[in-house]
């Protein structure tokens, strides 16, 4: 791990600079090794796939707060547990979904059932709130970004670019490929927490009808099931 200075108010924490499950296992580790070591000057801490920046306050100390952190016991994984939040998706929603099977050579149906298939690792939330960077995807179903980005795409929708899928919490301008899209209100200031998940918790879609999106949408008290597994 090495740390730079960004600014006169934040540090960077860089691994190696891949898209990895293990290597991002060990950015999250890092993080709850300085949250649980209570470091003073500390204000905030934002992970990505490879790095952890560091907000610190104006009286902190770079060199001082980098030596803590540097001394900081962390496994090498955090490893342990997951918490996988089930996310329902209507693939009939889908405004590339037969242009990405046909792009894959494979049917509307086989891309949908390799979708499902798998738990998605939330490498980090960005380009606006809520939005889940998700890793892990089937490559068969892998498709880059479309040419030419949407003015806008709904609320809700779930797509694929290259080999990473997603979820727009709003509606939204975007290049990703729309296979399906989810009822479930993904931010809601309002709400405690205002995101279901965090970065290194896990999703997993489950299709649904239009009959069963209409009845999720519509229902006030629907709750996502999350699951806790022990690895």
């Amino acid at each position: 791990m090495e740390i730079k200075y960004i600014s006169e108010n934040a540090l960077i924490c860089i691994f190696e600079a891949v898209i990895d499950e293990t290597i991002n296992h060990q950015v999250l580790a890092l993080k709850k090794a300085i949250e649980e070591a209570h470091i003073e000057g500390i204000e905030e801490l934002v992970t990505s796939y490879h790095t952890l920046v560091v907000y610190l306050d104006e009286t902190a100390n770079h060199d001082v707060i980098a030596e803590q952190i540097k001394k900081l016991k962390i496994s090498k994984s955090s490893k342990g547990g997951k918490k996988v939040f089930y996310i329902p998706v209507c693939y009939d929603y889908g405004l590339d979904l037969e242009e990405l099977a046909a792009h894959c050579q494979l049917s509307a149906q086989e891309v949908i059932e390799r979708h499902t298939a798998k738990q998605y690792l939330i490498y980090m939330l960005g380009f606006m709130p809520g939005f889940p960077f998700l890793g892990g995807l089937d490559p068969s179903i892998a498709k880059p970004r479309k040419e030419t980005p949407r003015k806008e795409i709904p609320a809700g929708s779930v797509g694929i670019a290259n080999e990473q899928t997603g979820m727009y919490p709003f509606a939204s301008p975007g290049g990703w490929n729309i296979i399906g899209r989810t009822p479930v209100k993904l931010f809601d200031a309002e709400r405690t927490p205002s995101v279901y998940y965090e970065a290194g918790n896990y999703i997993q879609f489950k299709a649904i009808s239009k009959e069963e999106y209409a009845a999720i949408e519509q229902d006030s008290h629907y709750k996502v099931e999350v699951e806790e597994v022990t690895q």
